[in-house]
């Protein structure tokens, strides 16, 4: 159960970052990064930490370290994934490349209508928008190739 909690923060962390690449915001409405980087690296250490002694020993970095290249792997084999999913290259998954989704296809009649994940409510879904529903729909186990 541990190890998948880590590969959740580290997946969560990538997709944060992801989400943060992806959100176009005037720089007025910017939020600085320092905080929650180092909010984010905290989080990490409590995680990597498994015997809470405020010390990474090697076998818990390693752990950590292991678990968080997964999560990189894994965002970039979803990041591949969205652009072949994204048939006419505009950077967004919309409502014609919606019903492709493998996992859309495999909801059937209880699949989530787009707007669900579309955050931004511009009628499609961007990169950080499509790892939401990626993590709302592929079953843990397989979330590697599910979202294809």
């Amino acid at each position: 159960m541990h190890s998948l909690s880590l590969a959740a923060l580290a997946l969560g962390m990538l997709i944060a970052q992801g989400v943060q690449a992806q959100t176009h915001k005037p720089a007025t409405a910017a939020v600085p990064a320092a905080p929650a980087t180092k909010d984010m690296a905290a989080e990490t250490f409590k995680q990597w930490d498994k015997n809470a002694d405020g010390q990474l020993s090697l076998p818990e970095f390693r752990a950590g370290w292991q678990q968080a290249q997964a999560a990189a792997q894994l965002q970039v084999q979803l990041r591949r994934q969205f652009a072949t999913l994204d048939a006419n290259h505009d950077g967004a998954i919309d409502a014609s490349e919606y019903g492709n989704l493998v996992l859309i296809k495999n909801a059937g009649k209880t699949a989530p209508p787009l707007a669900r994940f579309d955050v931004n409510a511009d009628g499609k879904l961007e990169f950080g928008e499509y790892l939401k529903l990626v993590e709302a729909l592929a079953p843990k186990e397989a979330a590697k190739g599910a979202a294809k």
